[in-house]
């Protein structure tokens, strides 16, 4: 593509990208406004927390939160010491390999998670969900998967069109269904 012009770069693909940026940026503006309004943590740190809750013993090997959360290995040990300075996730190490480091919910994440994972959905919902029609949501799906594969990601469960993976709403509500 060396040489192109800009006309013949700037094509539909190009607006697609610009729409999904803007996007991004307008919905989590509005979700972190609702978060700090009800006092809850940041959206990576409630990825961070729901990515423990959803983890067998409720805990991964920090490279592997970084991975899932699409932080730097850096970013993820901030957020972790963060988390921890508040009591919400521990370090702990691997007696068998001590070059190993996971991060653990504590009952006090776990309990955060119970309390602002509603405001988080709440949130997603009126900021997100709702602007969703018909089938948009799984045709959106159906797009950010083969995004993320075409970059060499593996799709979780959950990213891969007809699945779902631990929901929040199953972390938040032990499984059970609050209205009933």
């Amino acid at each position: 593509m060396t040489g192109s012009t800009v006309a013949e770069l700037d094509d539909g693909g190009f607006d697609a990208w610009l729409g999904v940026w803007k996007a991004h940026t307008l919905v989590i503006r509005e979700v972190e406004r609702a978060l700090r309004s009800a006092g809850a943590p940041s959206v990576p740190a409630c990825e961070v927390l729901s990515r423990l809750a959803a983890a067998p013993d409720g805990r991964l090997q920090m490279h592997e939160l970084a991975r899932r959360c699409f932080v730097s290995k850096s970013g993820i040990s901030q957020l972790v010491t963060q988390l921890s300075k508040q009591g919400l996730v521990e370090r702990q190490s691997d007696p068998d390999d001590l070059r190993t480091t996971y991060a653990a919910l504590t009952d006090q994440g776990e309990q955060a998670l119970s309390t602002y994972g509603p405001v988080f959905l709440r949130a997603v919902r009126e900021n997100f969900s709702r602007h969703l029609g018909g089938d948009d949501a799984a045709a959106l799906s159906r797009i950010t998967a083969r995004l993320i594969t075409g970059h060499g990601e593996a799709l979780e469960t959950g990213e891969a069109p007809g699945t779902r993976p631990k929901a929040l709403r199953d972390i938040v509500t032990g499984g059970t269904d609050p209205a009933g």
